[in-house]
């Protein structure tokens, strides 16, 4: 009996440092901060409703922007840049004696390549093609404009859009128009909870992608020299406000 003595003193202490580890851990995690958590929308303690409000505006486009441009093929590059060179600068010249700014008329394209016969294999002759992007501000212009560049030798015309030079005024009814929205719907859950709206806490406005510019779809007639139909129609500019009031 007095053998064991010793190993049962071992197993004592062996015991006591685990009792003792457990009691700090135990400690630690009593004291230690509590995970941090996601901020509630509004003023904490305080009752409150959270709605969100859309607002659209709707207006007709001021402007349009279209690649215009022209394409020629000849046996040698010099002679294909050559051409294309003189029709492009009719064209841009065409242009310009139509009222649209030099500012408005910018180079977006210019390529060089080799055209093959029907194998593939053996180089026929040379494209050169020259892209200018132009940006038409008086809409009223814009299907005559088509039209002569059309007639001057414009063989490539694409990419036509519109858009609103005043995007913000735009954007700012349709704000205001989000604001009445959110307050209405506001005003409409609280009361069927038996309850009133009181003052603004927080408003968010949820930004997203600027509206699609509509594709005008144009016809040319050349044969009769009448002007190129252009249909501006209209563009809707959307916002939405995440809008928190107090509850009374």
């Amino acid at each position: 009996m007095e053998a064991r003595t010793p190993v049962v003193g071992l197993l004592a202490v062996v015991l006591l440092i685990v009792v003792v580890a457990i009691g700090a851990f135990a400690g630690f995690a009593l004291t230690r901060p509590a995970t941090a958590q996601a901020q509630a929308v509004g003023v904490p303690g305080m009752r409150q409703i959270t709605v969100v409000g859309s607002g659209e505006a709707r207006v007709a486009p001021d402007m349009a922007t279209v690649q215009i441009g022209v394409e020629t093929t000849a046996a040698t590059t010099q002679e294909a840049l050559a051409q294309n060179s003189a029709q492009a600068q009719a064209i841009i010249d065409q242009i310009r004696q139509l009222g649209v700014d030099a500012k408005d008329v910018q180079t977006s394209g210019f390529n060089i390549y080799p055209t093959y016969n029907d194998t593939g294999r053996e180089v026929t002759g040379y494209t050169v093609s020259n892209m200018v992007s132009v940006t038409i501000r008086d809409l009223s212009q814009a299907g005559d404009l088509l039209d002569k560049v059309v007639q001057s030798g414009a063989n490539r015309v694409y990419g036509v859009s519109f858009g609103v030079s005043d995007q913000k005024a735009v954007t700012a009814q349709a704000r205001t128009a989000a604001m009445a929205d959110a307050k209405a719907r506001a005003d409409q859950l609280a009361g069927a909870g038996g309850a009133a709206v009181g003052q603004v806490l927080v408003i968010t406005e949820n930004v997203g992608a600027p509206p699609p510019a509509p594709v005008m779809m144009a016809e040319t007639r050349a044969d009769t020299g009448g002007a190129v139909p252009v249909q501006a129609g209209e563009q809707t500019f959307t916002i939405q406000v995440q809008v928190t009031y107090e509850l009374r």
